[in-house]
């Protein structure tokens, strides 16, 4: 009889954007997740940026975008190389928020709502459960 590996459970505190991206990534690696968040719906913070749109990233090359570290982005150099903008980009659109680019190449919800980038990010949560 085979023995099926039993799969890790990760905990993430914290169900903004980073602790809901940690979620979904965490699941697509095959782990039972649980998101502890202390507020009444996740991503509460997001709704505020942008000016309630989602300044969700930029489309600026690497080198473009590293000179404008102000001070030490070499710490960002792995995370950049794992999941950079184009990826943030298809990620979004492939969770059904479609994308667009505005002044200073600046990517932003098409619909102009951060909402949708939370519904995005919800359903990529659900998905992966």
């Amino acid at each position: 009889m085979k023995m099926e590996k039993e799969r890790k459970h990760v905990v993430v505190i914290g169900g903004g954007a980073s602790g809901m991206m940690a979620a979904v990534g965490a699941a697509k690696e095959g782990a039972r997740v649980t998101l502890l968040e202390k507020n009444e719906k996740t991503g509460k913070k997001i709704y505020i940026t942008g000016k309630g749109r989602c300044n969700l990233t930029n489309s600026c090359e690497k080198e473009a975008f590293f000179e404008h570290i102000v001070s030490n982005g070499k710490f960002l150099y792995s995370a950049f190389h794992r999941m950079d903008n184009q990826r943030v980009r298809d990620f979004f659109e492939s969770s059904g928020c479609r994308l667009k680019q505005e002044r200073g190449n600046r990517i932003f919800p098409l619909s102009d709502h951060a909402s949708d980038v939370i519904s995005a990010l919800n359903r990529q949560m659900e998905k992966e459960k």
